[in-house]
């Protein structure tokens, strides 16, 4: 079989050899996730919530953990619009 100038070698590495370094939006992702989480954790109260006609209680805890789940989401669906197209 003849040497493929276009696979992996496995014995070099890009890496640099201080390890792993965060970049800025990476730190700025952590700090806004620890203050999410201390802030669903502080709101451990229930609390009423109106569902078109329903009315539920839940945990605000839940609540709160469950919006912030569901706009990472929506955010990662309508985010990623855009980058693929080539103009």
């Amino acid at each position: 079989m003849a040497k493929d100038e276009r696979r992996w070698d496995p014995g070099t590495s890009d890496r640099s050899p201080e390890g792993f370094r965060p970049s800025g939006k990476q730190i700025g992702a952590g700090v806004v996730l620890l203050v999410l989480v201390v802030f669903v954790l502080q709101n451990t109260q229930t609390t009423t919530i109106t569902m078109l006609v329903l009315d539920v209680s839940f945990p605000l805890w839940l609540v709160l953990a469950l919006t912030i789940l569901l706009s990472m989401g929506v955010g990662y669906v309508l985010g990623g619009r855009g980058k693929t197209r080539k103009s």
